[in-house]
């Protein structure tokens, strides 16, 4: 009797069908914008996908809001191409769906642009107005809105008196109204006290399940509570793109000697952060006892970390010398604290601590940064003039 749960060679041999690959939402290659001879932005390329909320960090001047009014359509790019779900959202792009596509956006732009003799619910109703929305969707959407941000109590108020607060908020319900796919923010929490920071951003955190995000902020605990991404501009460029776990991870990984991070790096095509343990042991290690540490399975390197400030006091007060500590380095993709555990056992030496360093995100921006500001800033694209003999179209 054949086994049911055998697979024949022949149907084992059959190829699965292909998966295309997912079309992002939204798609920049090698943007950039010039304004006379000053390169505010240049070669911004990336991938965002729906249910993405991504984090756009740099210092002032880096070129973010820049970036976010390239992506929202409301200035045009002088170079490199932009797509929305594959299509043309650039100068290839005529008119009409330049149009078609910006009813998808919604920007919420800094300074939370407003009329001032309008009142909340007018702001609003107006802006559901130029978007097309019937009278009965806007019936049903805009009271709902107000509530989530907690601007319904003041619906009947003027812009004009609002404060920086509740101006902020009613911005953000200005870029929901049209119920958008993208929705980009420039500075979303700015203004806010901190109970309307949170509630601000769990909204971000609901609306990035089935929307994509873009959020520019220059406030770095909002980061790992909000986005999945991080994306880092200087001088017009972009950085890193990565998690927000890995930014911070940069921090402690600056520790490591950069001969093992460029070894690493060109071994496993990756320049992602290394993973990094703080290990404590209950004697100092030899250098032969560190050479055979750093071969064991999953470890890229161990150096000593200094026992200045790891000093420990007992329970009657008195201080203690500190035990000592090292940095261990992993490779990629692997965990070598239970190789370590055992070399340590076989050696009979106490493992008395392994903790993953996770690393601080403020450091590790304020390194990442100081890094590319060294780099060379990006040179303006000069036209050349025409030739004396080259004929000029009319």
């Amino acid at each position: 009797m054949q086994d049911p749960y055998a697979t024949s060679a022949a149907s084992s041999s059959v190829p699965l069908p292909h998966q295309p690959a997912p079309v992002p939402l939204l798609a920049s290659r090698g943007l950039g914008r010039q304004f006379g001879l000053h390169q505010a932005v240049s070669g911004l390329s990336f991938k965002a996908f729906r249910g993405e909320v991504i984090g756009l960090l740099g210092p002032n001047g880096a070129g973010k809001t820049t970036s976010l009014r390239m992506l929202a359509g409301t200035l045009a790019a002088t170079d490199g191409e932009l797509t929305l779900e594959g299509e043309a959202f650039d100068g290839r792009a005529g008119q009409r769906q330049l149009n078609r596509l910006k009813r998808r956006i919604g920007y919420l732009p800094e300074g939370a642009p407003l009329w001032p003799q309008l009142t909340v619910r007018e702001t609003l109703e107006c802006v559901a107005g130029l978007h097309g929305l019937s009278r009965r969707t806007r019936k049903e959407r805009l009271p709902a809105l107000m509530d989530r941000l907690d601007i319904t109590p003041f619906a009947n108020q003027l812009c004009a008196v609002l404060s920086k607060g509740y101006r902020r908020r009613v911005a953000l319900a200005m870029a929901l109204t049209h119920d958008p796919d993208i929705l980009l923010l420039d500075e979303p929490t700015d203004g806010l006290d901190p109970l309307q920071k949170d509630s601000v951003r769990a909204f971000i955190r609901e609306l990035g399940r089935e929307r994509l995000i873009i959020v520019s902020t220059h406030l770095l605990e909002e980061v790992p509570r909000i986005c999945d991404r991080v994306l880092v501009m200087a001088n017009g460029q972009l950085g890193f793109d990565d998690t927000p776990a890995a930014l911070a991870t940069l921090s402690v990984s600056e520790a490591v000697p950069s001969a093992y991070r460029e070894r690493l790096g060109a071994a496993h095509g990756s320049t992602s952060p290394l993973p990094v343990w703080r290990v404590i042991l209950s004697r100092e290690l030899s250098e032969l006892e560190l050479a055979s540490v750093s071969r064991l399975p999953g470890v890229a390197a161990i150096t000593a970390v200094s026992p200045e400030g790891a000093e420990r006091v007992s329970r009657s007060g008195r201080r203690l010398m500190a035990d000592p500590a090292y940095r261990l380095v992993g490779r990629p993709g692997q965990d070598p604290r239970s190789a370590l555990a055992r070399w340590c056992s076989y050696m009979q030496i106490r493992l008395d601590e392994c903790v993953h360093e996770r690393g601080d995100i403020e450091v590790a921006f304020r390194q990442l940064v100081a890094r590319m500001a060294e780099q060379p800033a990006p040179l303006p694209r000069v036209k050349r003039p025409l030739d004396a003999d080259q004929e000029v179209s009319s």
